[in-house]
This record gives structure tokens, C-alpha cells and sequence, in this order.
């Protein structure tokens, strides 16, 4: 056994000492104070404490919520980027098909002979039919106006001669050519009054064309002679353009006889009359004359 310092043995005899004599007296040793100290915390210790844990208890319940919030914010994230996955994948098998299909179409048309398109689609649309042709029948009578004068006593036979229809040619209630067509015939026969002593002044005229406004030239066959008197007498009748022409203007042809309807030039107009031997038949510009058909003629309408 270890020997203890002198000091240290002294002290624990005298407090062996009190503490038997406190007992004999029937009182309890007080404790050091070193003891009573050590073994009750103070009270400011014990708050502090207290503080500091249930700083630590909202620290860690803060923390906690906000793990949770960013743990949502994940899950949604997530989600939002799946759909938009299963979005991608979705258009990308659309376009697939599509492709897969058309080229499938392309290769079934390859092999499939093609069909014949509707007659209707392939055919052009019908042309309108032209109106049907007029035909001017025999003995239709045709207003002239003459373009230049002509004269027994000057006109030879074969001088081309020029006028123009001073009103519309009707045929059935259809114009088969308008006022002012031209018309073109040559001189037949000449017999000068002056010339030939006791003959009858005559001058004859043949229209043979009708030149359409569209440049058609169109047969025809109209006679036309004048004759005047082999009496006495000096002056040369002449035929009064603005009477005949008032008598056929707005003329009507009848296809059943060739006869004009409403206005009927008469037998006498378009023949001129010498009173006297050695006269002439004098036909001047702008003279209507009523030329007579021989035969019909036809006009096509385009």
C-alpha cells in the first residue's frame, strides 16, 4: 500500500474527527461547497439549453420542409419532361406512318395500272355550233346605192360598178347582211341616145358579189336594166335617189317568194327615162336602185 503525502494524512484525520463528532452530536455532515456546486447546474445553464435545442428542432423542421418542396419540384419537373417525351415519341410515330403509307400508295400505284380518267373530264367542252346559214331566195330585192355616177353616154360594156345595201338585208326576221355591205357588178349594156339615131337609150347592170363586213365575198346574181324613151323631148330623166331609197329602207324579205314585206319598191324606180331621140339613161352617185335577184344565195353566219 502507497504511502500518502504528510499533509493529505493530516486532513483526513481531522475530518474523520469532525465527522465522528457531528455524529455523536446527531447531525449530518454538511457537505463541501465544492461537492453541492458540482452536483446542481444553475439555472441559466438549463435555459440556454433549452434555447439552443428547440433552435435545432425549427432548424431540422425547416430543413424538412423545405426538402419536401424541392422533392415536389422534382416529381413535377419529371413529369412535365416525360410528357414531353411521350409528345416527341408520338409525333415522330405520326410521320412514320404517314411516310410508311405514301410509300406503300407509291408502290401500289407503281403496280396498279392507272385508271382512265372520266370521258367528261378528258373531253373538251362541245363547241357552240355556228347558226345555221341564211339562204336569200330568188327574186329578193336588193336596195343599191350607187358609189359613182354612170351614164349611157360614157359607160362602156364591162366597167366594174360599186354600191353599197342602203338598208339591212332580213331574211325570216334574221339580217343576213347590214346597211352598208358592199356590192359589186359590171356594166352589161350601154345604148347611147346621142349616139344612135332612133334607138332607146338602155344601160344594163349586173351585181355579181356581196363583200361581208368580215371580208367574205359571197356570189350573187342581181340584173338591172334602165331604159328611156325614144320621143321627143330634150331633158334625161333621172331617178330620184332620196324617194327610192325611201321606199326600201327597212326593207323585209319573205324566204317563201322573195318578196319584200313593208315597203315595196315599185316595178318603175330604178328605171330612168329619155323623152327624146338622142337622150341618155344618167344614173348619178348615191342613186338607189333596186337590184333583183335571179337565183338564191346563201350567207353563212360566223
Amino acid at each position: 500500500m502507497s504511502k500518502l503525502p504528510s499533509g493529505s494524512s493530516v486532513l483526513l484525520t481531522s475530518t474523520a474527527v469532525v465527522i465522528l463528532a457531528l455524529a455523536g452530536c446527531g447531525r449530518s455532515p454538511t457537505p463541501p461547497p465544492e461537492a453541492t456546486t458540482a452536483a446542481v447546474p444553475p439555472a441559466t445553464d438549463t435555459a440556454q439549453a433549452d434555447a439552443a435545442r428547440a433552435e435545432e428542432a425549427r432548424a431540422a423542421e425547416l430543413a424538412a420542409k423545405e426538402q419536401e418542396l424541392a422533392d415536389r419540384e422534382a416529381a413535377l419537373k419529371q413529369k412535365e419532361l416525360e410528357q414531353e417525351l411521350a409528345r416527341r415519341d408520338a409525333e415522330n410515330a405520326a410521320a412514320e406512318a404517314a411516310a410508311a403509307k405514301a410509300k406503300a400508295s407509291a408502290a401500289a400505284a407503281k403496280k396498279t395500272p392507272a385508271k382512265a380518267a372520266p370521258v367528261a373530264a378528258n373531253t373538251p367542252a362541245k363547241p357552240v355550233a355556228p347558226p345555221p346559214p341564211i339562204v336569200v331566195p330568188a327574186g329578193t330585192q336588193l336596195a343599191v346605192a350607187l358609189a359613182s355616177d354612170i351614164s349611157t353616154k360614157t359607160a362602156t360594156v364591162g366597167d366594174r360598178v360599186d354600191g353599197r345595201l342602203s338598208s339591212d338585208l332580213v331574211v325570216d326576221g334574221r339580217r343576213a347582211a347590214a346597211a352598208g355591205t358592199a356590192v359589186q357588178g359590171s356594166v352589161t349594156q350601154v345604148v347611147s341616145g346621142s349616139k344612135k339615131i332612133g334607138g332607146t337609150p338602155t344601160l344594163g347592170l349586173a351585181f355579181d358579189t356581196l363583200v361581208l363586213a368580215n371580208g367574205t365575198t359571197v356570189p350573187i346574181t342581181g340584173q338591172l336594166v334602165q331604159q328611156g324613151k325614144s320621143d321627143t323631148g330634150k331633158d334625161t330623166a333621172k331617178i330620184v335617189g332620196g324617194a327610192a331609197a325611201g321606199a326600201i329602207i327597212g326593207h323585209q324579205v319573205n324566204s317563201k317568194n322573195g318578196s319584200v314585206v313593208g315597203g315595196i319598191l315599185g316595178g318603175a324606180a330604178g328605171t330612168a327615162v329619155a323623152h327624146s331621140t338622142g337622150g341618155e339613161v344618167s344614173l348619178p352617185a348615191g342613186t338607189v336602185v333596186s337590184v333583183t335577184t335571179q337565183a338564191p344565195f346563201q350567207i353563212d353566219m360566223k
